[in-house]
Parts: structure tokens; C-alpha cells; sequence
């Protein structure tokens, strides 16, 4: 039985169709990539997974329950967390403090036992910090525990940015191009640490990410949208010489259909040639 089920998920932004019929099956313990051109529908996607938008049709499961109409953070507490496109940190908070908020959905201590500071309250919170540390060890900035997150490096916050999404102890967690904007070294450290998600912590992950050859690397599995359809899906080998796939990242040109200008790194092309990841919408 699959982890996570979505089928025929369609979502309307006034005339446009963002989203159309979507279906994506994701197993247990697996390492899913969703790509496509730029404004496919990529994010969109994942905003409703997530909660932040609902879809207008189809289904959404977690473990065979359904998360449509559930509000993000009740999400969150059903098993699935996410990062976006955008780092989206509290700047002017400590690094463990940008942990620990991650965790609100798993603390258990009641308003009257915060303010009264009870024993229960204070047991919860160095469990709480025992925890943040363990996952900044895990994400590689136990180092940096006290310091703001505004002062790190940008590969950096993107880690951060991974640990805060695994202090609420997801089943499944989506990432939003993960490597977009890091230099090869950073991209390697990522690399390394998406696989450790799954090998070490058994997470399932899904991410959307532009840069093939981390794609082709990492994913057992790859789902391809284009104009908000899924128009391919299968092993990276299968994905990297598909004739839809191949259309959808060039364009047919001479036929007239697309145009001549590229809207995105071919598949095919990735192992040579690493332009990284764009940063304009998906």
C-alpha cells in the first residue's frame, strides 16, 4: 500500500487550470522528484498537498486517510511537513529556536502549565531542546545552535530550513527545490542529506528540483507536469529519453506549436551539463 496517494487532484485559479488531474502514487520509504518546466504547476501542486490551497477536485491520502479540507498545520500533524522555494526562516530567531517552533504540533503542554512554568511543562522543554540538538547534529549545525539564523550561509539555511521541517516528525516531507541557488559543494552536501532522510531516518521525500543530475542521482521514481498535466512518470532511465519529456523542456519549434525558445533543462542533457536551478516560478 502506498504512503501517499493523490489522484485526479485539479485546481482552478479563475479561468486557469493550474493543476489538472494529477494523480501521484508515492511508496514508503522512497524518493520521488516532481519536475517539469518553469509555471507547470509544480508548487501549486504541493501547496495543496499541504493545505494551503484545496483542491476543487480529487482525492488526497496519507495512510489511506484523507487531508482534503485539513488546515496546514493539521497536515503537519498527520505526518506530512514541507520547505519552499523561498527560504522562509525567523530571521531574528537562534537557529535552535527556528527548530523548536517546527514542533508545536508534537508538545502536549497546556497554556495554564506554560505560564505556571509546571514541572510537566519544564520536563517537555528540555526534551524539546534535547531533540532540537539532535536534528541540528543531524543537519550539521549543532555548532551553529545559538546563533541567529539570519547569520548563516545560504546552504546553510536550507539545511536549517530541512531541520525545522523534521522537528514535527513527518512520515513524508516535500522539498521545494532543495538545491536551487547552491554552488556544486553545497548541492553534494544536499545530495547527501536527502538521502540520509531516507536511509538513516526512514522518510519518505518528494521534491521538485531543477537540477537533473541531482534528479537522476537521487529518485527512484520521477513524475513529470507540464501545463499543470502529468505527462510522464516512471524510472529515471525511462524519463530521461521520453519523447513528452523531451517536447516539454524544448518546445517542437519547427511544428509551431511551442516556439523555439528552451523552457527548461532537458533530462537527456543533465550528465553533460549542470546549470543548476533557476529561480523563477514553478
Amino acid at each position: 500500500m502506498a504512503l501517499f496517494e493523490a489522484k485526479d487532484v485539479k485546481k482552478r485559479f479563475g479561468g486557469l487550470v493550474a493543476v489538472n488531474e494529477v494523480s501521484l502514487s508515492v511508496d514508503e520509504r522512497s524518493i520521488v522528484s516532481v519536475i517539469g518546466p518553469n509555471g507547470a504547476g509544480k508548487t501549486t501542486f504541493f501547496n495543496i498537498v499541504t493545505g494551503i490551497y484545496q483542491p476543487d477536485e480529487g482525492t488526497i491520502t496519507l495512510n489511506g486517510r484523507s487531508l482534503v479540507g485539513l488546515r496546514p498545520d493539521q497536515i503537519a500533524a498527520f505526518g506530512i511537513t514541507r520547505t519552499f522555494q523561498n527560504i522562509r526562516l525567523f530571521n531574528n530567531m537562534t537557529v535552535l529556536e527556528n527548530v523548536l517552533v517546527g514542533m508545536h504540533t508534537r508538545l502536549n503542554a497546556s497554556v495554564w502549565q506554560i505560564l505556571l512554568h509546571g514541572s510537566g511543562y519544564r520536563r517537555e522543554e528540555r526534551q524539546a531542546i534535547e531533540r532540537g540538538l539532535d536534528l541540528l547534529e543531524f543537519v550539521n549545525l549543532r555548532h551553529r545552535a545559538d546563533d541567529l539564523a539570519r547569520s548563516l550561509a545560504y546552504g546553510e539555511q536550507r539545511r536549517l530550513e530541512i531541520g525545522r521541517a523534521l522537528a514535527s516528525a513527518p512520515k513524508l516531507i516535500l522539498l521545494d527545490e532543495p538545491a536551487a541557488g547552491m554552488n556544486p559543494q553545497e548541492t553534494e552536501d544536499a545530495t547527501d542529506l536527502i538521502l540520509r532522510l531516507r536511509d538513516q531516518l526512514g522518510i519518505t521525500v518528494v521534491l521538485i528540483e531543477h537540477d537533473m543530475s541531482l534528479v537522476m542521482e537521487i529518485s527512484e521514481r520521477i513524475a513529470v507536469l507540464d501545463y499543470g498535466r502529468m505527462i510522464a512518470e516512471g524510472t529515471p532511465k525511462e524519463i530521461r529519453h521520453n519523447p513528452r519529456v523531451i517536447e516539454a523542456y524544448l518546445g517542437q519549434g519547427a511544428a509551431g506549436t511551442r516556439g523555439d525558445t528552451p523552457r527548461g533543462t532537458l533530462p537527456a542533457q543533465a550528465a553533460a551539463a549542470n546549470p543548476g536551478a533557476p529561480t523563477s516560478s514553478t
